[in-house]
């Protein structure tokens, strides 16, 4: 099925906040594709979607693009290869490696219980010399942003939660 659908100009709302679909058709798009405001893409049932939104939205997982009755397409943030970082030691060596973070100008997304990075093996080696837990995952690149500089969101999802393979369950928030 290659069904083509007009230009998406405006996010309809979150899953868990309209009428329920009986059927979802997601998009699934990594973090970069969702800072994206323009871009074509096809999703997992086959309809194209040409996506035009106000500059300087980043779509959200579970942002709803498209209603048809019953079907909804939203997004879904694709799984990404990361590194998840995690406090081991005192507070000052934690600062100081999230310090290193946007030093580098890494992104990053802040979790309850730690930091997500894209994979990077300089990264790596950096704050292997310290006293911080890394693991590598590959998961939704998701969670809270902060000091993006003139950048602005269309919502905020502290309260989002999901339960990734790796069998972590983080919360956001």
């Amino acid at each position: 099925m290659s069904a083509a659908v007009g230009i998406v100009t405006t996010i309809l709302g979150r899953l868990g906040e309209l009428p329920r679909a009986t059927v979802v058709d997601p998009l699934d798009l990594t973090s970069e594709d969702r800072a994206s405001a323009h871009f074509s893409a096809v999703t997992e049932g086959g309809r194209t979607l040409r996506v035009s939104l106000p500059r300087g939205t980043e779509l959200q997982d579970g942002d709803v693009l498209l209603r048809e009755g019953d079907l909804a397409v939203a997004v879904r943030a694709a799984p990404e290869d990361l590194l998840w970082l995690r406090p081991a030691g005192s507070a000052l060596v934690w600062w100081a490696a999230c310090y290193q973070l946007g030093n580098l100008h890494r992104p990053a997304r802040f979790l309850r219980d730690g930091v997500l990075t894209p994979r990077d093996p300089m990264v790596r080696q950096i704050l292997a010399g310290m006293d911080v837990r890394i693991e590598e995952v590959t998961q939704p690149f998701v969670g809270r942003r902060f000091g993006a500089a003139g950048a602005h969101h269309h919502h905020d999802h502290d309260d989002h939660s999901y339960s990734h393979e790796n069998g972590h369950d983080h919360s956001h928030g």
